[in-house]
Protein backbone atom coordinates (compact mmCIF):
# COMPACT_ATOMS: atom_id res chain seq x y z
CA UNK A 1 0.00 0.00 0.00
CA UNK A 2 1.27 3.45 -0.90
CA UNK A 3 1.61 5.90 1.93
CA UNK A 4 0.67 9.46 1.08
CA UNK A 5 1.40 12.61 2.97
CA UNK A 6 -1.46 14.56 4.49
CA UNK A 7 -1.05 17.26 1.85
CA UNK A 8 -1.23 14.72 -0.98
CA UNK A 9 -4.40 13.21 0.50
CA UNK A 10 -6.02 16.65 0.71
CA UNK A 11 -5.14 17.39 -2.92
CA UNK A 12 -6.61 14.07 -4.04
CA UNK A 13 -9.80 14.77 -2.11
CA UNK A 14 -10.12 18.17 -3.81
CA UNK A 15 -9.52 16.56 -7.19
CA UNK A 16 -12.23 13.95 -6.63
CA UNK A 17 -14.70 16.60 -5.45
CA UNK A 18 -14.09 18.66 -8.58
CA UNK A 19 -14.27 15.61 -10.84
CA UNK A 20 -17.64 14.62 -9.39
CA UNK A 21 -19.13 17.89 -10.70
CA UNK A 22 -18.08 17.31 -14.32
CA UNK A 23 -20.97 14.95 -15.28
CA UNK A 24 -23.48 17.35 -13.75
CA UNK A 25 -22.08 20.27 -15.74
CA UNK A 26 -22.15 18.24 -18.96
CA UNK A 27 -25.78 17.23 -18.32
CA UNK A 28 -26.87 20.78 -17.57
CA UNK A 29 -25.07 22.10 -20.64
CA UNK A 30 -26.70 19.56 -22.93
CA UNK A 31 -30.12 20.11 -21.42
CA UNK A 32 -29.95 23.86 -21.73
CA UNK A 33 -28.56 23.96 -25.28
CA UNK A 34 -30.74 21.23 -26.77
CA UNK A 35 -31.83 21.88 -30.35
CA UNK A 36 -35.50 22.82 -30.82
CA UNK A 37 -37.61 19.75 -31.57
CA UNK A 38 -35.08 17.34 -30.10
CA UNK A 39 -35.96 15.42 -26.93
CA UNK A 40 -34.22 16.59 -23.79
CA UNK A 41 -31.42 14.30 -22.66
CA UNK A 42 -31.90 12.29 -19.50
CA UNK A 43 -29.22 11.10 -17.13
CA UNK A 44 -29.79 7.51 -18.24
CA UNK A 45 -29.53 8.37 -21.93
CA UNK A 46 -26.21 10.13 -21.30
CA UNK A 47 -24.85 7.16 -19.37
CA UNK A 48 -26.13 4.66 -21.92
CA UNK A 49 -24.72 6.47 -24.95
Amino acid sequence: MVKLSKEAKERLQQLFKAASLIPLMIYLGLKRDADPGMPEPTVLSLLWG
